[in-house]
This record gives structure tokens, sequence and C-alpha cells, in this order.
């Protein structure tokens, strides 16, 4: 019984779970146009169509997929929802590289990554030995390649994940300045750990943070001379969509645009911050028709809840059936039916819209609504009618 317990929670723990920034692929069986790749935002949800936000952190692929479906059958969107969730973001793997090159750092790891394409963005100088370039893979054995002649085998290695290239100066005297079976016995080894200590004044590291559409935002140490070219390149990249004519530099108080390529040589300083933008969202709409005060077309921000957009279209007028709210999404004949009262008491959370949809309100127009005074009047005058005046 001990060791069944045991084996059972390893595997809990060692179970994948998901975090934000993942992407997940959603299989409906009954429902294809829910089928897409959804992205775990920063908040830990994904906004699953018909349905809204679902928070997904923390959860295995399982029990997200167990979770979607129990709030597709509770809320009657479905009267049967089988569903499949794959985590299809896979963990950056990195490649480090370093010595005598202007850029040194590290890189995601690719399928199919040559040396040959580590040395285009690593920027080689006049001095690096292209004749000895040290490979070092994860596991700690380490060879010594010959990649001046680009249709060699060597040029045309493939790289893996965790491997550390390092580029060697030419030796003016065409001796060794390294045993190449042993690099690190060599005390004149020019670019002994290269990539672990880019500091350039010991004691004082300064840093630049890099934010946005990039493969690894965070803080880099700064290195002297460093330009947004060489940072971005530590960084991985960019990922797909970012606008790299739309790259935000904070200096201070300061903000000022640059774009890549023109500003490629863009030198960097201690405190910056820079950010690769996303690319500007098209403008989203929704309809509100039926029993609210102002019915209408209401542009709308990715996130806007339902109840806020009540609140754009002046209320309920008096008389609203706000227990039959339907919402009606393009390219779907079947609306979703809600409860606005269960949002207000907390018993379901607010929904999020999307673009093109619309939410009919059941119930008299705006310009048959009577407010309490006008009934009031109304009532009076009629009385006073009956009694002959």
């Amino acid at each position: 019984m001990f060791v069944f317990c045991v084996a059972t929670s390893w595997a809990v723990q060692t179970a994948t779970t998901i975090k934000p920034g993942d992407t997940l692929r959603l299989i409906c069986a009954e429902e294809s146009d829910l089928n897409r790749d959804y992205r775990v935002t920063s908040d830990g949800l994904i906004l699953v169509d018909f349905l809204g936000a679902v928070k997904v952190q923390g959860l295995t692929e399982a029990d997200a997929a167990k979770k979607i479906s129990k709030q597709l059958e509770d809320e009657k969107i479905l009267k049967k929802a089988t569903i499949s969730l794959q985590l299809i973001s896979p963990e950056v793997k990195l490649i480090k590289f370093g010595g005598e090159s202007k850029i040194q750092g590290e890189t995601p790891w690719k399928s199919g990554m040559t040396l040959i394409d580590l040395m285009r963005i690593s920027e080689l100088t006049m001095n690096t030995d292209v004749t000895r370039v040290q490979v070092k893979s994860a596991d700690g054995k380490l060879r010594v390649v010959d990649a001046s002649k680009p249709s060699s085998a060597d040029n045309n290695l493939s790289l893996m994940p965790g491997d550390e290239v390092t580029f060697l100066k030419k030796d003016p005297n065409n001796q060794p300045t390294t045993n190449p079976n042993n690099p690190d016995t060599n005390p004149n080894n020019p670019v002994t750990n290269p990539v672990t200590n880019p500091v350039t004044n010991p004691g004082s590291v300064s840093q630049v943070t890099l934010a946005g559409l990039v493969a690894l935002p965070g803080k880099y140490d700064l290195v002297a001379n460093m330009t947004l070219r060489e940072l971005l390149v530590r960084a991985g990249g960019f990922l797909e969509g970012a606008r790299l004519g739309s790259i935000t530099l904070e200096r201070g108080a300061s903000k000022r645009e640059l774009s890549i390529p023109a500003d490629n040589d863009f030198a960097l300083m201690p405190g910056d911050v820079v950010t690769v933008n996303a690319p500007e969202r098209p403008k989203m709409f929704v309809t509100v028709d039926g029993s609210v005060n102002k019915p209408g077309r209401y542009e709308i921000n990715e996130g806007t809840k339902l109840s806020e957009v009540i609140k754009m279209a002046g209320g309920f007028v008096e008389g609203a059936r706000t227990d039959r709210i339907k919402i009606f999404s393009p390219a779907n004949t079947k609306p979703r039916e809600i409860k606005f009262e269960d949002i207000e008491l907390g018993y379901r959370g607010d929904i999020e819209l999307s673009q093109g949809q619309t939410i009919e309100i059941p119930g008299p127009k705006p310009n048959m609504a009577l407010d309490s005074r006008t009934k009031a009047a109304a009532g009076a005058i009629a009385f006073l009618f009956l009694l002959g005046f």
C-alpha cells in the first residue's frame, strides 16, 4: 500500500501542468467550431468560444478538458461535450555560444539548426579562427571542428539542445592557444566561460529589460557596447506577429520608437526597457438588441464582459427578460442562453464577448417601456377621464 501511494504521488507531481504562455489544442467531438488552438493568457485563462474565459493554469491537460466539458454541459451550450486538450507549446531549448564573436549569449534551439546558422547570428570577427570551433555537448563531450569551408561536414554540423559553442581567436604564431582535448587546463585560453560571465565591470552588473513578442523576455546583463540587435539575438529573436517597425524604448521618463533593421546598431544603456510590440488589433464590435435603453452597435476591447456592454447600452428597461438573454455568435446558428442574475449573484463568471456577437434581451422595446412616473401620470389621467373631467 505504501509503495502504491508513493508511486501515485510521484505520478501526480510529475504530470505536466498548464502555465501562462502555453498553447492548448482543443478538440470537441460534438462541436467543430470549438476546435482550434487557444493561448493561455497571463492570468492563466483561455477564451473558449461560446463559453468565455476558463481558468486552466495549474491543471493537467486531462483536468482542464474535464472542466471545459462540464461547463459546456452545465451551461447547456452542448447536451454532451467530449473534449480533449493537448499541450502543443514545447519548453524552450537553448544553445549557448560565445568567444571571439560580436554577440555572445544563448539562442533557442530549432530542429535542423546547424553550426553555420549559429555563425551567422553570432557575427564572427576578422580574428575568429573558424578552423577550430569548439562544440561541447550537454553530456560534456567536446569536439573541435573546422568550419572554414561552406561545403564541409563540420560547417553543416547539426546542433543539439544544450550544446555550447565557443569561437576561438586566431593565434598570430599559428600555434594552438588551447588544448582541444582539455581547453580548461590551459590558462591562456581567452574564452574561458564566455557565456555565463559576460559582465564587463566585476561587482557592478547593469541590466536591460526586454519584453513583448520575443522568445525569451526578461532581464539581460548589459555588456560593453551592446546594441539592440545583439539584445534581440540573445532573446532568441521575434515571435510571430511582432511589429519590427514598432519597438518601444523606455529610458528614464522618456520614450521613443525604434525599428528593425534601421536601428540595429542602437546602443543600449543601463536601465533601458525595450518592448517588442504586438500587432495592432482590429476593432471589435458587438450588437445589443431588445430590451435595453440604448440598443445599437458598440465597439469593445478584448476581454470586455457582458455586464460592461449592458451598461454601455444604458441598462435594462423595465420588464426585460434578463433570465433569457441570448448571445448569438458568427458562424453558429445556435444561441447561448444565460440568466443575468446568475452573474450578478456570483453563481457564474461574467461572459467575455468576442467580435461580431449579438446580445438579444427579450422584453419591451425602449420606446414601449414606461418608467414609474409616466405610469402614475397615465393612471391619474385615465382615472380623471372615468370621472368625467
